[in-house]
């Protein structure tokens, strides 16, 4: 009867054991979801090129143990970002103005080599500020390229002036870690009935 009894003990104990494990394991473990990135920062880390960083990322899906007390997590999310693109009186090649109307999705990008950029730039961040700065950065490239057009070519030919204004702002967007997933040119017009 005795060996019986400690053997249960045993068994409840070892139970204990196991969801004590579980329950701190839990507090530790962060799974992230497919269109989420985890930011672990406190600790200091070496990248392959030598710099320092104080954070660690892991994305959409992965997971990673959070070392207690030194470590603080954050996420950011992956998903797209719509944004709706107003340009008025925006003066095409020859002087003519033109108002464009553009729908456009970003995100912030995945790609290793440019996630730095947007952990540092939007981190903590309310996802309407990464809209704000897209649409303004947009904006501005979309006017570049309307300067370089004429009328006729912006016209005739919308997926080639998409297509030209995503290049355009493939450079900046890589430098604040964002990606454009998609432009839609929607509607071209201009006030001097040209």
């Amino acid at each position: 009867m005795e060996i019986l009894v400690s053997a249960v003990c045993a068994s409840i104990a070892a139970a204990v054991g196991i969801l004590i494990f579980i329950g701190v394991a839990k507090q530790f473990l962060f799974i992230g979801r497919p269109n989420e990135l985890l930011v672990f920062s406190g600790r200091k880390r070496k990248l392959a090129n030598g710099t320092e960083i104080g954070y660690r990322e892991v994305l959409g899906g992965g997971r990673a143990w959070r070392i207690p007390i030194l470590e603080k997590v954050e996420s950011m999310e992956l998903t797209t970002i719509p944004i709706d693109i107003h340009v008025s009186n925006a003066y095409s090649k020859g002087g003519i103005p033109l108002d464009v109307h553009a729908v456009a999705n970003i995100k912030v990008s995945s790609e290793s080599q440019h996630v730095g950029n947007a952990i540092e730039r939007f981190l903590g961040r309310d996802p309407r500020e990464i809209q704000r700065v897209g649409k303004e950065t947009l904006e501005g490239h979309l006017r570049g390229v309307l300067a370089r057009l004429t009328p006729e070519q912006v016209n005739e030919d919308r997926l080639t002036f998409a297509e030209t204004v995503k290049l355009d702002v493939d450079e900046d967007f890589d430098m604040l870690g964002l990606a454009l997933d998609t432009l839609k040119i929607q509607n071209v017009a201009d006030s001097a009935n040209y």
